[in-house]
């Protein structure tokens, strides 16, 4: 899975984050990583990961590597609110907030069965284009 960064700030700018929204486009996965000054708890992290299930976010993730949070989501509505106020309802977690950095999921072009073939087609044409060049070489 490839990542994007589209936004970041400090704790005071976390409110913004929802001007993001329109960055992030409708099915599209997004990833809110946060910077905390200690380490989180893992009933803080179950505690959110519940706020936003129980608030509709789809698919979404929490996890920690502490002192770094991370939550993952697809966008399927105004989802980026949701995600703020969750975060701002766990008091410990929003007073714990260095920093943060928002990224959007980069879809490859070439869907997964074909890209073997794509591959191959790469080194077919690189191939090719060096035997061209060696063969006006002589």
């Amino acid at each position: 899975m490839a990542w994007k960064q589209i936004a970041s700030g400090s704790f005071l700018e976390a409110a913004d984050i929802e001007r993001y929204e329109a960055y992030i486009g409708e099915g599209q996965r997004g990833l809110l990583q946060l910077d905390l000054r200690a380490p989180v708890s893992q009933g803080i992290v179950t505690e959110l990961k519940n706020k936003l299930n129980q608030a509709g976010v789809e698919e979404a993730q929490v996890t920690t590597g502490s002192p770094v949070l991370r939550i993952s989501w697809r966008k399927g509505f105004p989802w980026l609110g949701v995600v703020v106020a969750a975060i701002l309802g766990v008091i410990l977690l929003a007073i714990l907030i260095v920093g943060w950095q928002l990224f959007k999921e980069i879809i490859s072009v070439v869907p997964d069965p074909f890209k073997g073939l794509a591959v191959g087609g790469m080194i077919l044409v690189a191939v090719v284009v060096a035997a061209l060049a060696w063969k006006r070489r002589r």
